[in-house]
């Protein structure tokens, strides 16, 4: 590995390190507070335990928790009713202790956990606001205490350890309240410790990469230090429409823009990272599904492994919408074919949780399961389920193709042989009609160009016979001309005789003629014109057969596809195809969706035969060769993988007979979604085990939550030298590998080798989610290439909730907002909500009566105190019936979902500025994009803001004249 790549492999882990020993914002938990004393003596007061562990849901006392003690926090100084020290927040704890409190208020040491100081009040850091010591001093004291810390037993041990690396790193006494310039406070505080070390896997594969990696393109694509070389576009052509094999889909044809990315995908290399922009509502989804299916037909086609690929992202919310999304395929009217024909399989995700996340995964009857082939592969793989799925398999194949056949290899090569078939039919489609393409059909169907054709074919044996008749007809008028004037025609006065009598014998589109042609002349003329006319039949008559012998063809290939019971235009209104481009957009609806179901079937016939089966001695064990089957069979009968970018390292470990090692360059795909929420320390280490990634993101959603400030990465980058001097950052950040205020994204665009609007990497274009009269405030807001697909809802003749604005608002007149721990709410606000969904509801849920009600309306607000104000509203005001179909939350438990109607709770009063609303555009452009037919506001919007550049501003000029106080 390049030196510069391990030294940004290095300054990633860095960053990782630093956030498992983060500053925590205790001022936003539930906190109390004891004495130096009573911390030393390991014993407080027994109601810090109670109120800690009031948790109503909760029925069983606990006899512990676990904790953390922040024994050293910055004073907040106050001079002549000032702050004295601005840049430090109240309640800045330096120096966390991680305990266990028992029910009688006895503290011990929580074994496994150590203490520590937050890596930004450590040195070397970039204008530090505290500088407690440096970190290696930290580093070296664990190191050299390893002993040590295993001997600790009693309270005691553990405060004499805690006080000596307290007094090693900062050269201060631990009982003193003061370090260095900065006074600390005297109390000591106490939370929940809620916090999860799930960056222990990254760091982990971090390290490898730093020790043992011999290379991964893919990785070193991501961290190189310079821009892509920006490539032309490539054009949609045949060849590219016949790379295109594969759709999970059948409703609905691929949109331009998702054409698009499709052709750039199948001509990826390995290394290589295809970034694509995807507003909300331009269907990222399909097109994941899109390529998941192209790449597994490719390989079925083939008859080679199914492809390993996996979709990731950091939070759970992200992929469980794509193991939902891949659970859902409608169906499109195939029979049987869209079935599955195995037991104990309905999706084609397979998810890959943390042990705290299984709970919610069976709850919601996903397919789970982890690298040792527990949970899903375990019950799939049971003997009785394959001898089930034997025999559901056979039963379903006979069906389909009307067949009596017991054998599973005949079964397997007869849906290989129609898969091949099919493909062979598909791409001669888009041939002849690439070829078709040639002879200027235009708008005219073959059929309608052939009668087209015979027409005009007619006209020019029609005017041929015309011409030799009017020959014959110009020979008899020079004839009958007297026999002077033929005898004297050198003479002018003939002449002009001989010429006043053709004169009056040319006809009007005789226009190659003049009056003083000679016979001989004339015949000339006309023997040209023939001869062109004869050309331009024979031409004719050559087009006409090769249309003739593409349309016989054609007819062929639709009677091949009519005895396998497919027919094209089953869903059509024209049984017709104009062009290539509608031939390859039915082939999205049809075949390609067909060959999808035929490769599941071809790779469930594979998995029922029982290729790389596990022994009963392999199973529950990952060796390579192992996990290799393990995964083999996974991917036949679920060909995505989804997992968090904490779960993705471990699940691609293998045992070795001396020690552990990652599957570097494994995965096939890599498929990142939300990849705008994704800071690129958390995701990087993953890129090297697999060979090429598509990452899906919108950098105008919501952020990543980033736990390293800019003045730490630029510390960081500076020590692991990736930058040398400070003024390089800047460049540095645009390049996006920073990890202070940049994301996946980010980085996938700076790797992607091409560009869209002026930007770098594809974009997602045809907006179909909202009504154009929602979407265009966000096109307006941030998106100037968005195109509004779905129309506006006054044209919409099956819209019910007419007295609805599609954007409006319902003024609620509060001075100003309520604020607990930090965050904000309004109660008035909550139960004009209540009364008014009270109120409508029911006329809401009549106008959508064959949708699930739990899909019907969300209410977003940009607090967390107000989800909590208005759910305690609900509990008081809304019947069960109402309250348990209404989701609440802010602007991040909505990303990626969707509502029919969506109430913005603003909060704000109008004595008060929007501050928080209008700091990041992200934040109105996610909540305002998940309603589909009303965004309606709630709120005081004397509190928006009067310039329409803003976020406020511009909604406030959308809604000003749509008031629903009527409604």
């Amino acid at each position: 590995m390049r030196d510069k790549v391990k030294e940004i492999t290095s300054y990633l882990r860095s960053a990782v390190a630093a956030q498992v020993n983060k500053k925590i914002k205790f001022e936003e938990e539930k906190y109390f507070y004891f004495t130096f004393v009573e911390f030393i003596n390991g014993k407080i007061n027994e109601a810090i335990f109670k109120d800690l562990t009031k948790e109503p849901k909760i029925k069983k006392e606990k006899e512990s928790i676990s904790v953390i003690i922040v024994t050293k926090t910055i004073k907040t100084i106050f001079e002549s009713q000032e702050r004295k020290n601005n840049n430090i927040e109240d309640l800045t704890g330096v120096y966390y202790v991680p305990a266990i409190l028992n029910k009688d208020g006895t503290l011990q040491y929580d074994e496994g956990k150590l203490p520590w100081i937050p890596r930004e009040f450590l040195q070397p850091m970039i204008e530090p606001k505290v500088s407690m010591g440096h970190y290696k001093d930290y580093d070296n004291y664990i190191s050299e205490s390893i002993g040590r810390i295993h001997k600790i037993k009693k309270w005691q041990d553990y405060v004499e350890f805690v006080k000596d690396l307290y007094e090693y790193v900062t050269s201060s006494k631990f009982d003193e309240s003061r370090l260095l310039e900065v006074e600390l406070e005297k109390n000591i505080y106490i939370i929940k410790d809620n916090t999860v070390n799930a960056t222990g896997s990254i760091l982990n594969l971090y390290d490898n990469i730093i020790n043992e990696c011999n290379g991964s393109k893919l990785y070193e694509n991501f961290v190189d230090l310079e821009f892509n070389k920006i490539l032309p576009l490539i054009p949609n052509d045949i060849t590219e429409m016949s790379k295109h094999c594969g759709q999970m889909g059948g409703e609905y044809p691929l949109s331009p823009s998702q054409r698009e990315c499709i052709n750039h995908f199948t001509n990826m290399v390995d290394g290589e990272m295809l970034a694509v922009n995807g507003p909300p509502g331009t269907g990222k989804t399909t097109l994941l599904q899109s390529m998941v299916a192209n790449l597994y037909v490719e390989r079925a086609l083939k008859k080679e492994k199914p492809p390993l690929i996996v979709a990731s992202s950091t939070n759970n919310q992200a992929v469980t919408n794509i193991i939902e999304s891949f659970g859902k395929i409608k169906s499109m009217g195939y029979g049987n074919l869209e079935e599955r024909w195995i037991e104990g399989v309905n999706s084609f995700a397979v998810y890959f949780p943390s042990s705290s996340s299984e709970g919610n995964a069976k709850t919601k009857v996903y397919h789970y399961t982890n690298l040792r082939g527990e949970n899903f592969i375990s019950d799939v793989e049971s003997e009785e389920n394959i001898l089930k799925s034997k025999e559901r398999l056979l039963a379903n194949f006979n069906k389909y193709f009307g067949d009596s056949i017991s054998s599973l290899g005949i079964c397997e090569e007869v849906i290989h042989a129609s898969l091949c078939k099919i493909e062979l039919i598909r791409r001669n489609f888009l041939e002849l009609f690439d070829n078709l393409s040639s002879y200027e059909i235009r708008d005219k169907t073959i059929e309608e160009h052939l009668v087209f054709l015979k027409q005009e074919k007619e006209c020019l044996e029609e005017q041929i016979s015309m011409d030799k008749l009017r020959i014959e007809a110009w020979r008899r008028h020079f004839k009958g001309m007297p026999l002077l004037y033929r005898l004297l025609k050198f003479l002018k006065s003939y002449k002009s005789k001989i010429a006043t009598r053709n004169r009056m014998f040319i006809e009007s589109e005789e226009t190659f003629l003049d009056e003083y042609m000679s016979l001989e002349k004339i015949e000339e003329k006309y023997s040209y014109r023939i001869m062109d006319l004869k050309i331009k039949l024979e031409e004719l008559q050559r087009t006409y057969k090769e249309i003739e012998h593409i349309k016989k063809q054609y007819d062929d290939n639709l009677i091949i596809l009519n005895n396998l019971n497919i027919d094209i235009f089953q869903r059509e209104k024209k049984k017709s195809v104009l062009n290539l481009n509608q031939m390859n957009e039915i082939m999205d609806k049809t075949l390609r969706y067909i060959e999808f179901w035929l490769s599941v079937h071809y790779y469930e016939c594979r998995w029922v035969k029982g290729e790389d089966k596990l022994t009963k001695n392999q199973k529950g064990k990952t060796y390579k060769n192992i996990l290799d089957s393990l995964y083999n069979r996974l991917s036949m009968i679920t060909p995505c993988y989804v997992m968090t970018f904490y779960q993705l390292p471990r699940n691609f470990l293998a045992l070795g007979d001396n020690k552990n090692f990652y599957l570097y360059n494994y995965i096939d795909l890599l498929i990142v979604d939300e990849a705008g929420q994704v800071s690129p320390e958390i995701a990087a280490c993953s890129f090297a085990l697999a060979k090429k990634a598509v990452v899906v993101g919108d950098i105008y959603q919501i952020e990543p939550v980033w736990s390293v400030c800019k003045a730490l990465d630029i510390s960081l980058s500076l020590e692991k030298q990736v930058i040398l001097t400070r003024e390089e950052y800047e460049k540095f950040s645009e390049l996006g590998i920073n990890t202070s205020s940049s994301s996946v994204m980010k980085v996938a665009s700076k790797c992607c080798k091409y560009m869209k609007f002026g930007d770098r990497g594809l974009f997602l274009s045809e907006h179909r989610r909202c009504y154009n009269e929602i979407i265009s405030y966000c096109k307006d807001l941030v998106y100037r290439n968005l195109e509004p697909m779905r129309g506006n809802a006054t044209d919409d003749k099956n819209y019910k909730l007419n007295k609805l604005p599609q954007m409006g608002y319902k003024q609620i007149d509060t001075e100003k907002s309520s604020k607990r721990g930090g965050s904000r709410y309004n109660k008035r606000e909550a139960i004009e909500i209540a009364n008014w969904i009270n109120e409508n509801f029911q006329m809401i849920r009549a106008a959508y009566p064959m949708e699930d009600t739990k899909s019907l309306l969300g209410i977003i607000t940009p607090f967390k105190a107000q989800v909590t104000c208005i759910a305690s509203v609900f509990s008081k005001h809304l019947p069960e019936e109402i309250k348990k179909n209404i989701s609440v939350g802010t602007v991040h438990t909505f990303q990626g979902a969707e509502r029919r109607i969506i109430i913005m709770s603003t909060v704000y009063g109008g004595n008060e500025e929007c501050y928080f609303i209008d700091a990041n555009k992200s934040m109105l452009n996610v909540a305002v994009s998940r309603a589909k037919d009303s965004f309606l506001v709630f709120g005081n919007i004397n509190s928006f803001n009067d310039n329409n550049k803003s976020g406020s501003g511009l909604l406030k000029q959308y809604i000003i004249k749509n008031t629903i106080l009527d409604y």
